[in-house]
């Protein structure tokens, strides 16, 4: 009996860790890291993007693969999350402007 405890205990936190290792954010959470936000300062809080689309120069898109969810649609994980940085009129820096979950 003791160790089916114990193997019940072990599995519960092996998937525990798994989720917590996903390395997916709540939507909230991943707007609040990246909106009005230096580039260098998103990678370094949500890592590199996963596709780089920089056909306009002035609205770069980044493209993150299954690295958001949605917390009102039951943890849904976005396949897409695109961040499309702007020029800051202050800086010349590029700097998260907007985020589409897809």
């Amino acid at each position: 009996m003791k160790s089916s405890r114990g193997l019940l205990m072990a599995l519960v936190a092996a998937i525990t860790l798994t989720a917590c290792g996903s390395g997916a954010y709540q939507r909230g959470i991943f707007q609040g890291y990246v909106i009005d936000v230096p580039e260098d300062q998103i990678t370094d809080k949500v890592g590199k993007p996963d596709e780089v689309d920089a056909k306009d120069p002035n609205a770069v898109r980044w493209v993150y693969l299954k690295k958001t969810f949605d917390p009102d649609n039951m943890n849904k994980t976005d396949d897409r999350t695109v961040i499309v940085l702007k020029k800051d009129p202050k800086t010349g820096k590029l700097v998260g402007a907007e985020v589409q979950f897809q």
